[in-house]
């Protein structure tokens, strides 16, 4: 019996460093370090655009591209993906910083504003966008807690004295160790690191110098028949962050106040985005989640008592927006972008 133990442990055990290495070396997913993030924020803050990024921390990527980067901008844009392709060229002002992340929630959107406090980097305005499933008590997402220290120090002010949360248990995840098989032909060719580009548009997404985003070629050629396609698949399960929203969630409403609130004490001009759905996700938006509609009624509400100017509507109508200004259900083509704030600065005029 001895002996056959003996055996399998002499099996057993190059196998388990074999899975650990794996793990950690390749780590398809970069959560044992954030040396890629740092490297984005390097090659940003050098002036270049940094492309081929995948498999990333949005969050801690901002973290490091606002405390590290010497640079102070005059307007910044905090929100969702759906704010992530608005440019410096689109709002006029070559100084702007968009430091949206994918799915935002309102204890993203506090962070990145806590970590410019933290930094001494107020900017003079800043653009909010403004996702309905903010106010959902449903949406779990805990994408956040990669800068939650920011978030806690915002609420209670004080410095945040929580757990470290490890990712050290994936070192021994079967399932992790399969992505990173997927990912090491690439890790061992250099394929899956970061490169600087003085281009906007490159093979892979890129971000760009003022911190927005260019899809990759891919995902920006689509056909129409391919972007309907994807909207079926998309719609054939429950909208991005609206499954059971069942009321506009009066705690989630507080805070948003409280974050409002506070820049405006700290003299910064805000401004609200609403970026649009597609006509057909829309459609459904209107009919399965009548919420999502309030919850765009009761910010303009808002806006009008603050006195604070808002760009775009969920509804694609108010714009004329068909589906080829858009690239899925939930993501607005810069086209739709430019012709939302154009024409939301000629009401303004008239």
């Amino acid at each position: 019996m001895k002996k056959f133990i003996t055996n399998i442990a002499l099996l057993v055990f190059p196998l388990l460093i074999v899975l650990v290495a794996t793990n950690y070396f390749v780590d398809a997913a970069r959560l044992f370090d954030n040396e890629y993030e740092k490297t984005m924020a390097k090659i940003i803050s050098s002036g270049q655009n940094a492309t081929n990024i995948q498999n990333y921390n949005e969050r801690l990527f901002q973290k490091e591209l606002i405390s590290d980067s010497g640079w102070q901008p005059n307007l910044v844009i905090i929100g969702s993906s759906r704010t992530m392709l608005i440019t410096s060229e689109l709002v006029g002002d070559s100084t702007m910083s968009n430091n949206s992340v994918s799915g935002a929630s309102l204890r993203d959107l506090i962070a990145v504003y806590q970590i410019y406090k933290d930094s001494s980097k107020l900017p003079k305005k800043i653009i909010v966008g403004i996702d309905p499933w903010l106010f959902n008590e449903s949406r779990k997402d805990e994408r956040w807690r990669s800068i939650e220290e920011y978030y806690h120090k915002f609420i209670t002010k004080r410095d945040y004295q929580g757990i470290e949360d490890s990712n050290y248990d994936e070192l021994f995840s079967l399932s992790y160790f399969q992505n990173s098989l997927k990912a090491l032909p690439k890790t061992l060719l250099g394929q899956n690191q970061v490169q600087p580009s003085k281009k906007k548009y490159n093979y892979a997404a890129t971000k760009l110098t003022d911190g927005s985003l260019a899809y990759g070629e891919k995902f920006r050629s689509a056909s129409q028949k391919e972007i309907d396609n994807s909207e079926d698949n998309f719609l054939a399960q429950e909208i991005y962050g609206l499954k059971d929203f069942k009321f506009i969630s009066e705690r989630r409403w507080k805070i948003f106040n409280q974050l409002i609130l506070d820049m405006e004490k700290n003299n910064i001009e805000i401004e609200f985005f609403l970026a649009p759905y597609s006509p057909k996700t829309f459609r459904k938006i209107r009919k399965d989640y009548p919420l999502v509609l309030e919850v765009e009624e009761k910010i303009r509400q808002f806006s009008e008592v603050n006195r604070i100017k808002i760009y775009g509507s969920y509804d694609p109508k108010n714009y004329d927006l068909d589906k080829t200004f858009f690239y899925d259900g939930m993501h607005a083509k810069e086209s739709a972008i430019e012709t939302i704030i154009e024409e939301d600065n000629d009401k303004r005029k008239d």
